[in-house]
């Protein structure tokens, strides 16, 4: 009972998001999460710990507010993060099985399926880190994948703010999609450079709604 009030919270703070409910920056009243998902005070304080621990939240002081990286941030993030990959893409080329492959497109008709209906930024990118999660598993990189695991919780809200983009998700569909021809075809460095390709595509998409987000705050802050 406990573990799924402590869900339900999770759930809701993440779906706010993912969702565009809560910015980047804005801080989290405990009191309406209480009344919005009908769980105690406790269980809703340590559900935004493990919030904050996973990188969808930061708390500077007292409160929480919504974490989303600078793009400084961003740029150290993206330069470990490409080494990473392209040590894993090249390993994935040298020993993938075909029936590893044939995994790996079927994560990518997941995705390609999502795409295509009413925008659910949450399910999306839990397809994509399957989709990924795929890769790094036939790669037999488990230290990477531990190291992009943490990476990726730092750049979370960030990529929610992609996916929720006007037709981002159709577009990160066929960079996916570019990526795994290019692993099917055994071709490495075109696999490294599609894998580029959806990173910085995902960063650009990202930056411009959380720029957006800020910019309607702001507005409704002088209002």
């Amino acid at each position: 009972m406990l573990a799924d009030s402590r869900e339900r919270v999770l759930q809701t703070v993440r779906e706010d998001i993912c969702r565009s409910r809560l910015a980047p920056g804005q801080p989290l009243d405990v009191n309406l999460v209480v009344l919005r998902t009908g769980v105690s005070r406790s269980v809703v304080r340590q559900a935004l710990r493990d919030l904050a621990e996973q990188g969808w939240l930061t708390a500077p002081g007292e409160g929480c507010v919504v974490r989303a990286p600078s793009p400084e941030e961003a740029a150290e993030i993206d330069e470990v993060r490409r080494a990473l990959e392209e040590v894993t893409v090249r390993r994935f080329v040298a020993q993938a099985s075909d029936s590893q492959l044939r995994a790996l497109h079927g994560a990518l008709l997941a995705f390609e399926d999502l795409a295509d209906l009413p925008p659910d930024p949450s399910a999306l990118l839990q397809a994509r880190d399957n989709f990924y999660g795929l890769v790094l598993r036939a790669a037999g990189v488990m230290a990477t994948l531990d190291a992009l695991v943490a990476l990726r919780a730092r750049i979370v809200v960030l990529m929610c703010a992609s996916l929720c983009s006007p037709g981002r998700p159709q577009t990160a569909a066929q960079e996916l999609r570019d990526i795994y021809e290019a692993l099917a075809d055994r071709d490495a460095d075109r696999a490294v450079q599609a894998c580029c390709t959806h990173v910085d595509r995902s960063y650009e998409a990202g930056f411009r709604a959380l720029a957006g987000l800020s910019d309607t705050e702001s507005g409704n802050t002088r209002d």
